[in-house]
């Protein structure tokens, strides 16, 4: 009899999940593809999202620099999700606030603060936005993972 596997999600959160949360997604799941965590899956949502924007031209963009390739529509974050999700991760204290009364595994991405909203600033703010995530969700990932935090 096969086991039905288990994933675990691991959600990113902004505010209207068409900058930030889906950079981090898409960095997040090329990490988890490239360091062979099968049983892992990034998603990303908003807290004040519409259904189905598109993820923002300068964020693709930026992805593409770091060779994901990502095609996401927004999504509003729900509690189930939350809920779910074996750990939330959080670009503001404002949006830790709202994930953290859902879940208990809620935690900013940045331990020292607020990832600034790119939104409306050239294709440069974007590329240095991936570039510093990149870096902190490698961190994030390994702890997680591999010890277990």
């Amino acid at each position: 009899v096969l086991q039905a596997m288990t994933i675990s999600t691991i959600l990113f959160v902004c505010t209207g999940n068409t900058c930030r949360s889906p950079m981090a997604e898409g960095l997040a799941q090329k990490w988890l593809d490239e360091h062979d965590c099968t049983g892992w899956l990034a998603v990303s949502a908003g807290i004040s999202a519409f259904v189905g924007a598109p993820t923002s031209p300068e964020t693709v963009q930026a992805l593409s620099r770091h060779d994901v390739t990502y095609d996401g529509k927004s999504k509003p974050m729900t509690e189930e999700m939350a809920r779910e999700a074996k750990i939330v991760v959080c670009m503001s204290e404002h949006h830790l606030a709202v994930a953290g009364r859902y879940s208990e595994h809620a935690e900013l991405l940045d331990p020292r603060g607020d990832i600034a909203d790119p939104i409306g600033q050239e294709q440069s703010v974007y590329d240095a936005l991936a570039d510093q995530m990149e870096q902190l969700i490698a961190d994030k990932l390994h702890a997680l993972i591999h010890e277990g935090a």
